[in-house]
């Protein structure tokens, strides 16, 4: 009897054991270059955390149990990123060569479907050209998954395309699609970019010395100090580390105005965050909320792209957003009092 408990269990196990198999994404990869780690983070909220990817020989593999499928994102210490899709019961294959030579990854339908418009839009030279093989594309499947991502990558990202034109497409869209995580946030974006009534009042980063603040420290006595914080991180490349320095100018600029400023980095990589300002020479405060895109400010603001402009006001609430400094520059301009001098005595002398 015994025997035969001992025998039914095995095989029980080996059914879940055949059946976990079966709902696994599995990824194995290549690297030509010195990559020694990789980070893995989700497009959207259906992958609500940051993994590590840790190479050996120049190979990895991961794995991962997606309940639907799941667009990823794989960034390299150098800055570059590279979507995966991951699906149940697939496994794929990530190549990765040195620079400049372009990241590939086959293996399962979204994957394949990916690399093959990428490919073909490498040598768009305009919108026009891209926008339509979008929409032929969602033509041929409005349900597939990678399209948010396209419009992502392509309309946002590369050409900057308007709302007018990106609506075009979403709209062309199945209406579970349309509903997807991104596209979601993206036209709330639309609708006047941040959220309405976001505030920050207890939101804590660390400095260098692993020091708990909570940010923002906007009140100077009696008077409104505004706070201008660019986000930024290590692995999202010289833009960021370009956009940190240029805040030095409007500093400059405004300092007869009640304006702090403050940078902040969304690393997950603490020691590679402390690497990169550890030769700074800026007289400013820098802090690290290594919560990657899971950090309040990314999460609370609708972030999608780095580096970004965020203007708070005493209150604590964010007043403003862009990526452009010069815009940023014109709003200051337009909301920032300027400081008040010692009061002058209005009593006359006798």
């Amino acid at each position: 009897m015994k025997r035969g408990i001992s025998a039914i269990l095995t095989l029980f196990l080996l059914l879940a054991s055949s059946c976990g198999r079966k709902n696994m994404f599995i990824l194995h990869g290549t690297v030509q270059d010195d990559t020694d780690s990789i980070l893995v983070t989700g497009f959207d909220s259906r992958f609500d955390r940051v993994d590590t990817i840790f190479c050996k020989d120049g190979r990895f593999d991961w794995k991962l149990r997606p309940d639907t499928a799941t667009t990823l994102l794989f960034v390299l210490p150098d800055g570059r990123r590279y979507p995966v899709f991951a699906q149940k019961g697939v496994k794929s294959m990530m190549e990765i060569p040195g620079k400049p030579d372009r990241i590939s990854v086959s293996g399962g339908e979204y994957n394949d479907s990916y690399l093959s418009f990428s490919l073909a839009a490498v040598g768009d030279t305009a919108m026009e050209q891209t926008f339509v093989r979008i929409d032929s594309f969602i033509t041929r499947d409005p349900f597939s998954e990678i399209t948010p991502f396209l419009i992502y990558e392509q309309m946002i990202q590369r050409y900057h395309a308007d709302e007018k034109e990106i609506s075009k497409l979403i709209n062309r869209m199945s209406g579970n699609m349309q509903d997807a995580p991104y596209l979601a946030v993206l036209k709330t974006e639309f609708k006047g970019g941040m959220p309405n009534d976001v505030y920050l009042e207890s939101w804590e980063v660390r400095d260098s010395l692993n020091e708990k603040f909570r940010l923002p420290p906007t009140n100077e006595g009696s008077q409104t100090t505004y706070l201008m914080i660019c986000v930024w991180a290590t692995w999202a490349g010289n833009e960021s580390f370009k956009a940190r320095l240029d805040i030095d100018s409007i500093r400059t600029k405004y300092a007869d105005r009640n304006l702090n400023v403050a940078d902040v980095s969304i690393d997950v990589n603490t020691r590679r965050w402390k690497e990169a300002i550890s030769k700074d020479t800026l007289n400013w405060f820098s802090y690290i909320d290594n919560q990657g895109w899971e950090s309040r400010i990314a999460k609370s603001c609708n972030l999608t792209e780095l580096p970004v402009f965020i203007l708070l006001s005493s209150s604590k609430r964010a007043l403003y957003c862009t990526r452009s400094l010069a815009d940023m520059d014109k709003e200051l301009n337009r909301r920032l009092p300027k400081k008040e001098g010692p009061k002058k005595d209005s009593k006359k002398k006798k």
